[in-house]
């Protein structure tokens, strides 16, 4: 009965919603059942920190008004009802916004979020942090250049780790270069988590978080007890050197991008080599088929204590370390909870087989160790105008996991 109320009240909120709001509005509603209940990579990773062995329904709307958007996404899984991205943006003159709700990022914008491993920074790995932040872009009369900017803040959960939840600040800004038929930007991102109580790790307690510290963390100044010829900075910081390349002529389309990780100066200078994800997407080069390749390699970080803070995700005072509610903010290849170098490949394929089916394929494999393939297939079939069906299946050797979905748009 109680799941009942549950459904009924989501299809309620729907209904509630579009009758306030006369704008462009778009609904979905899906229902997902597993069929083999086991647990593997792509089953777990990139799922927006939902477990898909159990059933859900899930609402996601979108709705357009002249000068704002309101998106919201919620999903039921047994007894729990869980808040997925849902903002409300406000938008102002001069190209700029304000964003406040439950969101993921506004930076490396070029990722393909559907078939990419992850951003190294912000993926859909997780669930979107409670989050408010400024948007803005600043245009170059008559020539094809643009800064694209924003900062803000967003709050971590208490859980083990921390008795107090600590804060995080986000920043970014890139040039971008426009032309007919291309685009090439350069990005810098910048993370950093501060303040809060921490239960364990090299310090213990209360961490610094008054109006000064906030400034030191905007510029990832030193703390107030560093000694030595290189002091830490205060919290927590990483971050990436953002570059990528779009062309695209006719209906084709080819986009390349490097995202270098940092989590120290060193990094930011580059002397962890090639560090980060690579990727290459091709579309329309195969009529209608989208194909992506990613490498990914962690191979040159710091892992000797005590240097623990220039492991990747890992931080010898916030133990909880680049993660939210347990998975990783970033890329799933990278642990949040131990330092585990290493080098990926991964394939994406998305393909329109005939007019109504569509079909999925990642292949991922550890390269650097003797670990098996980790895959995923998905096959769409529209059924009718506006209702699809899917069926999603994991092949891997030790986990075998097979989904149902049904969802319409109204």
């Amino acid at each position: 009965m109680l799941n009942l109320l549950k459904i009924n009240s989501l299809f309620i909120l729907i209904i509630f919603s579009s009758q306030i709001f006369s704008q462009e509005i778009k609904t979905e509603v899906s229902f997902q059942t597993n069929i083999q209940n086991q647990a593997s990579f792509w089953s777990k990773s990139n799922q927006q920190g939902l477990d898909l062995r159990e059933k859900n329904l899930s609402v996601i709307n979108e709705t357009k008004l002249k000068n704002s958007l309101i998106f919201f996404s919620l999903y039921q899984v047994n007894e729990s009802i869980i808040i997925g991205e849902s903002f409300l943006e406000l938008y102002f003159k001069k190209n700029s916004s304000i964003k406040i709700g439950k969101y993921y990022r506004d930076f490396s914008l070029y990722l393909n979020d559907s078939l990419s491993s992850g951003s190294m920074l912000i993926s859909r790995n997780a669930e979107p942090m409670p989050k408010i932040g400024y948007l803005g872009s600043y245009n170059f009369h008559k020539k094809p250049y643009s800064f694209n900017y924003g900062f803000s803040n967003a709050f971590f959960k208490r859980n083990n780790f921390y008795d107090e939840a600590p804060m995080l600040h986000e920043k970014f800004i890139y040039l971008v270069r426009n032309s007919n038929q291309s685009q090439f930007g350069i990005g810098f991102v910048h993370e950093a988590i501060w303040g809060g109580s921490t239960l364990s790790g090299t310090s213990t307690g209360n961490q610094p978080s008054t109006l000064k510290d906030f400034f030191k963390i905007i510029i990832a100044a030193d703390g107030e007890n560093e000694t030595g010829p290189h002091p830490n900075a205060l919290g927590n910081h990483l971050g990436i050197w953002d570059f990528y390349y779009i062309f695209k002529k006719n209906n084709q389309e080819m986009k390349f991008y490097y995202q270098h990780f940092f989590e120290d100066t060193s990094g930011l200078r580059f002397a962890n080599k090639y560090d980060g994800l690579w990727g290459i997407e091709l579309k329309n080069h195969i009529k209608k088929n989208s194909i992506l390749f990613e490498f990914l390699s962690t191979k040159n970080q710091n892992t000797n204590p005590p240097y623990v803070d220039d492991s990747y995700y890992n931080h010898s005072v916030y133990k909880g370390g680049w993660s939210y509610k347990e998975f990783s903010l970033g890329n799933p290849f990278i642990n949040y909870d131990n330092v585990n170098p290493s080098k990926v490949l991964h394939f994406a394929l998305d393909a329109s087989i005939t007019k109504n089916i569509n079909l999925k394929i990642f292949i991922s494999k550890v390269i650097s160790s003797d670990s098996e393939l980790l895959s995923k297939i998905s096959l769409k079939n529209k059924i009718k105008n506006n209702q699809y069906i899917s069926f999603e299946a994991y092949p891997n050797k030790n986990y075998k996991n097979i989904l149902l979905k049904y969802n319409f748009n109204i």
